[in-house]
C-alpha cells in the first residue's frame, strides 16, 4: 500500500490501548485493512476519518502516561513518542477562464524569473496567463491579477450557487477516496501514456448458445452451471495461447509475454470497478474456469477478495453483454497490452448461405496497445476469436 483513506477509528481520543488492538480501519484501492496498535499508552488522534496518509505518515501518538498525553493533546505532535505527519489532499485549485497564454512558436514561455517563481509557488499553469509586459511577455503583476481574477470568479461561482441553493437545495460534493480514487487515476495515466486504439466485429454466438443450454442442462452431472461468460472465457484463452503478444505486458521499454494466462475479469461492484485475477487459466478444465470463475466474481461483488488476488494479470476481459450495450471502447489496464469486451446479444436477420434467417449476434470489441503490436495482428485475434465462439466444439478441444 502506497497510500490510503481513513475509514474509522474504533477507538476514541484519549483511550488508554494496549499493543496488538485493533485500533483503525484504512481503505485503500483495493482492500479496507485493519491496523493494530504498536504501543501501550493513551491514544492522541491526529488524521481524521477521509484523510489520505501515505506510508510512513503520523496518524496518531500514543503517549506512555495520561499526563505525558494531557501535554501532547495540548500542543504539536513530537517524536519523543510512539508514532503510530498526515498528507491531507484537501486543497482545491479553483477553476480559472480560459486565457491568450504567452508561448512563443517554439514552446518557450516568455515570463520574467519572478512571474514564474509566484505562479509555481500559487500552483498556477502559467502557460493560461495572459502576459501584459513587453512583447506579451508574463510579468509578477500578471499573476497576481490572475489569482485576484479566479478568487473573484470562486467568489461569485459561490454566490451564484448559494442563491440557487436556496431554492433547489445544496449540491452534493463526494470526495474521490479509495477504490474510485485509483481507479480515476489508473485509468487516465492509461489513456495518456498508451498508444490506445480499438476494433470490433460481429459474430454470431446462436450455436455457442445452444452449447450453453445443452451444458446447462447437464449441470448435475459436469458439477457446475456455465454460463457464456464462462464459454467467451474459455474461448479467450484458447486465442492468447495462439497470440502470445496479446497475453503480454509492457513497461514502455521491454514487452514480456508469458506462458501462462492469468486472466483479469472486469466486475462492477458497489465499491467500484474490481478486477480479480483467474491465474493458469489455460490449465483449467471448463469446469474448473467455471467454478473458480463464479468464486472470484461473487467475493469481488462482496469486497472479499484477497491480497493479491488483483494483480498479475496478462489479460482482460469485460462483459457488459447484461446491459443494452452493443459495443464499447474499454480501457486497457496497465501494464498489459490489450483488453477484450463483449456486448449484448441480440436476434437478427442475417444472410447465411445465401438465405435469410435470424441468428443470435453479438459485438466482439478489443482495445490494443499499437506500441506493441499492429492492426494485421488485431484482425488475426478477432479472426480466432470468431472461429471460437461461432464453432463453440472447437473451445472443447
Amino acid at each position: 500500500m502506497v497510500e490510503g483513506t481513513i475509514v474509522t477509528w474504533k477507538v476514541e481520543e484519549g483511550t488508554q490501548v494496549k499493543k496488538g488492538d485493533s485500533i483503525l480501519e484504512i481503505e485503500n484501492e483495493k482492500t479496507t485493512m485493519d491496523f493494530e496498535c504498536t504501543a501501550d499508552g493513551y491514544l492522541h488522534i491526529v488524521a481524521k476519518p477521509g484523510d489520505v496518509v501515505s506510508v510512513g505518515n503520523v496518524t496518531a501518538i500514543v503517549a506512555e502516561t495520561l499526563e505525558e498525553y494531557k501535554t501532547i493533546s495540548k500542543s504539536q505532535p513530537n517524536a519523543g513518542n510512539n508514532e503510530f505527519e498526515v498528507d491531507k489532499e484537501n486543497v482545491e485549485k479553483p477553476q480559472a477562464k480560459q486565457v491568450t497564454s504567452s508561448v512563443t512558436s517554439s514552446g518557450h514561455i516568455k515570463a520574467t524569473g519572478l512571474a514564474k517563481k509566484l505562479a509555481a509557488s500559487a500552483g498556477i499553469d502559467i502557460k493560461k496567463v495572459e502576459g501584459t509586459g513587453p512583447n506579451g511577455r508574463i510579468v509578477a503583476k500578471d499573476i497576481d491579477d490572475y489569482i485576484k481574477n479566479m478568487e473573484t470568479a470562486k467568489a461569485a461561482n459561490i454566490e451564484a450557487n448559494a442563491a440557487q441553493s436556496e431554492i433547489y437545495g445544496s449540491p452534493e460534493i463526494i470526495p474521490l477516496t479509495g477504490v474510485r480514487r485509483s481507479i480515476a487515476k489508473n485509468m487516465y495515466e492509461s489513456l495518456q501514456n498508451m498508444a490506445q486504439s480499438s476494433a470490433a466485429v460481429e459474430v454470431d454466438v446462436t450455436k455457442l448458445n445452444d452449447m450453453r443450454k445443452i451444458l446447462t442442462e447437464k449441470k448435475d452431472f459436469i458439477g457446475c452451471k456455465v454460463t457464456m461468460n464462462d464459454l467467451l472465457a474459455m474461448a479467450t484463452v484458447k486465442v492468447l495461447k495462439k497470440h502470445p503478444l496479446a497475453n503480454a505486458t509492457f513497461d514502455g521499454k521491454e514487452i514480456t509475454t508469458y506462458p501462462y494466462v492469468n486472466l483479469s475479469v472486469a466486475v462492477g461492484a458497489e465499491a467500484g470497478l474490481m478486477v480479480p485475477v483467474l491465474k493458469n487459466a489455460d490449465r483449467m478444465t471448463l469446469s474448473q474456469l467455471s467454478n473458480n470463475l463464479k468464486d472470484l466474481v461473487e467475493r469481488a461483488k462482496d469486497g472479499k477478495l484477497l491480497n493479491g488476488e488483483q494483480s498479475g494479470g496478462t489479460f482482460t476481459i469485460s462483459n457488459v453483454g447484461i446491459f443494452p450495450i452493443d459495443i464499447a471502447t474499454p480501457i486497457i489496464n496497465p501494464p498489459q497490452v490489450a483488453i477484450m469486451g463483449f456486448g449484448r446479444s441480440v436476434k437478427k436477420m442475417v444472410v447465411v448461405d445465401d438465405e435469410p434467417c435470424i441468428r443470435t449476434m453479438m459485438n466482439l470489441f478489443v482495445t490494443f496497445d499499437h506500441r506493441v503490436f499492429d492492426g494485421l495482428e488485431v484482425g488475426r485475434i478477432m479472426y480466432d476469436m470468431k472461429e471460437y465462439i461461432e464453432n463453440p466444439e472447437l473451445i472443447m478441444v
